[in-house]
């Protein structure tokens, strides 16, 4: 039934000046003569109020949205809007901060202020919430709370009224709740950045709380609904700058804007044309809000910029406009069988009375007809009594004249066309919603399409780029072989100089041995002639032994250097030399030469020997270093096991406190069902005829199992809270360990740095190596000298030989035997030096390549070592993060189940009952009382006096598919 008529309220906003139109100098333009008058320019425009720029969110919302909380309750439909251009504080005004007291907007008000009045209304009211969030983006209905239902279609019921088909209903019971779910919700919601605002909404949001209220005597239904809506702003896209995607959104919004717009101006002329809502999916979602039934608020929200001037009076002109539509009102009430009968009795009442009337007109109307004259006493007055005699008989028997049987046929004629008419449009609309659901398989098909035809293309990039890699690394193969070729290249290059080197060594060899057998039979033609001049020589003798003292005595001191350099070099020299002292007579100044030169030879043998020892030494360093390093690495593998122990056993404890919490969360909600069903046997055992005597007996007992159970409750909190404490003990303990855990690490972190200072030290010995290969290089100098004094010693020799071959000639001696005695000792002498010292350095290059591949891994390891101590400190923060995360969560639903009590009142037992139905798999026939609690929160709640109770039996309006929210709290649209 119709209340009243109902005209939009229209509010402005006036927003203040932002940092960006400071700073360019803009005036402000707008003027507030009164407070429902506002100005701009030469124009003024009225409306139900103006809020002006230092308005409060508390201000803006006692004057727009708290009369509706009270409408809302009583079984009417309301809808506030906020309407205006980008960046003019719409989402503001209804979102604002949620968290923040003083600046949270609407939406966040609003929902407290129900639920503060729910809690204040009558125990016999039972509630069903239930909360909707979806936004139209790019004339697509995208559900919020499901970001997988991506284009839904808009239907309409039986009272043409037109709803978001498939759409995530979630059942509420608490504020919080709601809030959570908006939370949600703006966090898929589509934003983007223009010029104009850094948080542009890139789309129409619409928040949707319906309230179903039942009273449990009387079994009166009341159903209301809130729209809440935040519409995105209309652009210009000079002043925006969009570009590329988020011009196509600045299109599309502007386009749904103007069918608004077109909407509005027609319903404001009054006229009763065709009013096309189907213009745009917002005009049909708002189809109720617009001229429907619904208790409607408009808020426009303007910028007082004088940049803004032209879109701030664009926006005041659709608010006058808007101001114009009235709107039907009507109570959302189901009727009981009951008033049905006395509704329908009532009307037949009424109509029999019209029916005895028609009867009496039509009697008076046949004696005019007739030409009979009525008399003034016989004529029935035009306004009849109300309590006229009704003859039943009469009804049932009289038949009017002709004339009125054409006239009934001619209103039934057109009332046959206007139901065929009606029938024919609700046809047209039936084949629009199929074209609709039509439309929206079709998309989701091209969706599904799109997203196979994306993943297709990932693949065939990832398979582009695995293609390239391998390409890559064949090119990469390709000069590897290319340099391994030319290494093989080098490699034969080196072994034909080899084989060469070695060719001319050997052709030089069999040269020498021609030489030397040439000389072999050489001195077998001279030793006959020694032989014969043997006898000169003995003669000779006796008069060069004082010469021979002479001599021997400077070869004695010879010998005795020789000695000394040979255990230098660990040769043996004087049996070389004493051939010597059994030579020839030398003079003096050739003597003192060569002891000279053996000197030089002699300290420069000793400089080499020191620097092989000091070379020796470092090289035994460095193995004990190495040695050292293997075990501390040894030891820090033992810790870092230990390590990842203690973790594990972290991770296994903190999952035993939470598996005790959910068994303490399962027997609460085990209590709260068998406190139900106790009140459901005791209602169901009362019956009419024991109800007067019984019912005191019952109420104490009940009375009484309500206090034990109070009490359970109370040591259930009491254990619960024990449990926190214990908890937290646990929570501080493991930080201790935590504690430990990186005490630990620390240690390992200086390990750490010992590695690295040992890397300092290989790098010193790096440094040593290449002092050893300069000291092999003046070795390699020192015996390229050796060689050349070994040269001019041969050349020394040789010219003793001359001077001793004449001298013999002179006196008939020939000296060819010893001297080839004395170079062939020479000779091999030097090749076993040279032999030596070839093998040394070779020994000390093995040394080298060896210390150097330990310095490789030694290093290799260090680098395993500082990745593990990486890992291991971020898996310890991690699990300490999440620790302490979860005590501060155990913490907040502590307090926040405290404070809930408080806030309702822990002794309250009169409050109305807010019911979350829970659905069934073939849907209930009859509805019992069924503890759904859900989490501490709602355990705590209903210790203190608010019941949150569902209902097997499932609603119709209700879809068969649960929503994304989990706990049967969810469902899928009507």
């Amino acid at each position: 039934m119709a209340d009243s008529s109902y005209c939009i309220k229209v509010v402005c906003r006036v927003r203040p000046l932002n940092g960006k139109e400071k700073a360019a100098g803009n005036s402000f333009v707008v003027g507030f003569p009164t407070t429902n008058v506002v100005t701009v320019g030469n124009k003024t425009f009225q409306y139900d109020s103006v809020l002006r720029h230092d308005s409060t969110q508390e201000q803006v919302y006692t004057a727009t949205a708290q009369p509706l909380v009270k409408d809302v309750l009583s079984g009417y439909n309301a809808t506030i809007f906020a309407y205006g251009q980008t960046s003019s504080g719409k989402t503001h005004t209804m979102e604002g901060d949620l968290d923040d007291v003083n600046t949270r907007g609407i939406i966040p008000r609003i929902i407290y202020d129900l639920f503060d009045q729910i809690y204040e209304m009558d125990s016999n009211l039972e509630f069903h919430i239930k909360v909707s969030y979806f936004e139209l983006y790019m004339e697509k209905v995208r559900d919020l709370l499901d970001i997988t239902k991506v284009n839904l279609p808009i239907h309409e019921n039986k009272q043409k009224v037109p709803y978001v088909k498939g759409v995530t209903e979630r059942f509420v019971t608490i504020p919080e709740e709601v809030l959570a779910t908006i939370e949600e919700g703006k966090s898929n919601r589509h934003v983007s950045v223009t010029n104009m605002n850094a948080h542009s909404s890139r789309s129409h949001a619409i928040f949707l709380i319906s309230i179903k209220q039942v009273h449990k005597e009387t079994q009166k239904t009341l159903t209301g609904k809130l729209f809440l809506v935040d519409l995105a702003g209309s652009e210009k896209v000079e002043k925006t700058n969009a570009q590329g995607l988020t011009l196509d959104e600045a299109k599309t919004i502007n386009k749904s804007l103007l069918a608004l717009s077109n909407v509005i101006s027609k319903l404001s002329e009054g006229s009763k044309s065709h009013i096309p809502y189907r213009d745009s999916k917002l005009t049909r979602v708002l189809q109720e809000s617009l001229g429907g039934n619904a208790r409607t608020t408009l808020i426009i929200c303007c910028s007082p910029s004088g940049s803004n001037e032209s879109e701030t009076k664009g926006t005041l002109l659709f608010g006058e406009r808007a101001k114009m539509i009235k709107n039907k009102v009507e109570v959302n009430i189901e009727l009981t069988a009951e008033e049905w009968r006395k509704r329908y009795e009532r009307q037949k009442e009424e109509c029999d009375k019209l029916k005895a009337l028609i009867q009496v007109y039509t009697k008076e109307l046949t004696r005019w007809r007739a030409g009979d004259a009525v008399p003034i006493d016989e004529q029935f007055p035009i306004k009849a009594p109300s309590s006229l005699p009704v003859d039943s008989a009469s009804l049932t028997t009289a038949t009017p004249t002709q004339p009125l049987e054409q006239g009934g046929g001619a209103s039934s004629i057109s009332a046959l066309s206007a139901k065929e008419f009606e029938a024919e449009r609700s046809k047209l609309y039936q084949q629009l919603d199929d074209k609709d659901e039509e439309i929206h398989q079709q998309t989701q098909k091209v969706e599904a399409l799109s997203l196979s035809l994306k993943e297709m293309n990932l693949l065939l990039e990832t398979s582009q780029e695995e293609t390239m890699k391998l390409q890559e690394q064949m090119s990469s193969v390709e000069r590897e072989l290319v340099h391994s070729q030319e290494e093989v290249q080098e490699v034969m290059q080196a072994l034909e100089e080899l084989a060469t080197s070695y060719d001319s060594k050997d052709t030089q060899i069999k040269e020498l041995t021609n030489e030397n057998e040439a000389m072999i039979t050489e001195n077998n033609v001279l030793k006959a002639s020694i032989d014969a001049k043997d006898r000169e020589i003995n003669e000779l003798m006796e008069g060069l032994k004082s010469d021979d003292k002479r001599r021997r005595l400077l070869l004695g001191n010879l010998c005795r250097d020789m000695g000394e350099m040979g255990d230098i070099l660990g040769t043996k020299q004087e049996e070389k030399l004493i051939s010597l002292n059994n030579s020839d007579d030398l003079s003096e100044g050739d003597y003192s030469n060569l002891r000279s030169y053996f000197s030089n030879i002699r300290i420069e043998a000793r400089s080499l020997v020191e620097q092989r020892n000091i070379l020796e030494e470092s090289e035994r360093e460095a193995r004990q270093h190495a040695d050292t390093s293997l075990k501390e690495l040894n030891s820090c593998r033992l810790k870092y096991s230990d390590l990842k122990t203690q973790s594990d056993l972290l991770k296994v404890s903190v999952e035993e406190v939470r598996e005790e919490k959910e068994e303490l969360e399962k027997a609460l909600i085990e209590l709260n069902e068998q406190l139900l069903g106790l009140r459901g046997k005791e209602r169901e055992s009362l019956t009419a005829a024991q109800h007067d005597r019984k019912t005191e007996l019952e109420q104490e007992i009940l009375k009484e199992e309500l206090q034990k159970k109070q009490l359970m409750y109370q040591e259930e909190v009491l254990a619960l809270r024990d449990e926190i404490k214990n908890k937290e003990l646990l929570i501080i303990q493991l930080q201790e360990q935590q504690v430990h855990q990186e005490l630990a690490q620390q240690s390992l972190q200086d390990e750490l740095i010992q590695l690295q200072l040992q890397r300092e030290e290989y790098a010193s010995l790096s440094n040593r190596y290449a002092l050893k290969q300069k000291v092999d290089q003046d070795y390699s100098g020192l015996m390229d000298t050796v060689k050349s004094e070994m040269s001019k010693l041969d050349s020394l020799k040789r010219s003793l030989y001359e001077k001793l071959k004449t001298r013999l000639k002179n006196k008939g001696i020939s000296p060819e035997r010893q001297e080839t005695k004395f170079l062939e000792e020479n000779l091999e002498e030097l090749s076993r030096v040279h032999k030596k010292t070839l093998s040394s350095f070779s020994e000390v290059q093995r040394d080298l390549l060896k210390h150097q591949s330990l310095l490789e891994v030694k290093s290799n390891r260090v680098k395993e070592l500082e990745t593990l101590l990486k890992e291991t400190r971020l898996a310890a923060d991690k699990e300490y993060r999440k620790l302490i995360e979860e005590k501060d969560q155990m913490k907040i639903n502590f307090l926040s189940k405290l404070k809930e009590r408080d806030r309702i009142g822990f002794t309250r037992r009169q409050g109305p009952t807010i019911v979350r139905p829970v659905s069934r798999p073939q849907g209930g026939a009859e509805s019992r009382s069924v503890a759904s609690v859900g989490g501490s929160r709602e355990a705590l709640l209903a210790v203190a006096g608010v019941n949150i109770v569902g209902t097997s039996k499932r609603s119709p309006l209700l879809d068969s598919g649960s929503g994304a929210g989990g706990n049967g709290n969810e469902t899928g649209g009507e």
